[in-house]
């Protein structure tokens, strides 16, 4: 991609094409959507995100963005975590997002540790989870899912 370029990804860990949607669910108009649920999107563009962040606020979905980063360990540990609650909970939609890659977003949400776990419904945070706690995330997930 060109540098002036973005596009969500989505990652299951299997490498799985992607398709473009022109009426994606969320009405943004040429971003790349998942061909299946329970698939974590990957921002790459603030704007992309605030995009989405917005149209979110639409529905009652829960939304959990783990805030990430390259060189962090726990953060890579909780990666196949987060695939697989993606996969267990596809009502709840989950969003990566690279600190070093849009730091003005984790600024926003106030992150100052990683791995941390920012749940959002309506485009309000219910609640957050700092540190690799697959069970205290697992725990919020379920609670706030419904």
């Amino acid at each position: 991609m060109g540098a002036n370029q973005s596009a969500v990804y989505a990652s299951n860990g299997a490498n799985e094409l992607l398709v473009p949607n022109k009426f994606a669910s969320n009405g943004a108009k040429g971003l790349y959507m998942p061909k299946k649920t329970g698939q974590v999107l990957i921002f790459h563009s603030s704007s992309k995100w605030k995009s989405h962040f917005q149209s979110s606020k639409e529905t009652n979905k829960l939304m959990v963005i783990h805030f990430t980063a390259t060189w962090c360990g726990p953060c890579r540990a909780m990666e196949p975590i987060i695939r697989g609650f993606a996969a267990k909970y596809v009502g709840v939609e989950f969003i990566q997002i690279d600190v070093d890659e849009l730091e003005s977003v984790a600024r926003e949400y106030a992150v100052q540790a990683l791995p941390a776990f920012i749940l959002i419904k309506k485009g309000k945070t219910v609640d957050k989870v700092v540190g690799a706690e697959k069970g205290a995330l697992q725990k919020k997930i379920e609670k706030y899912m419904v």
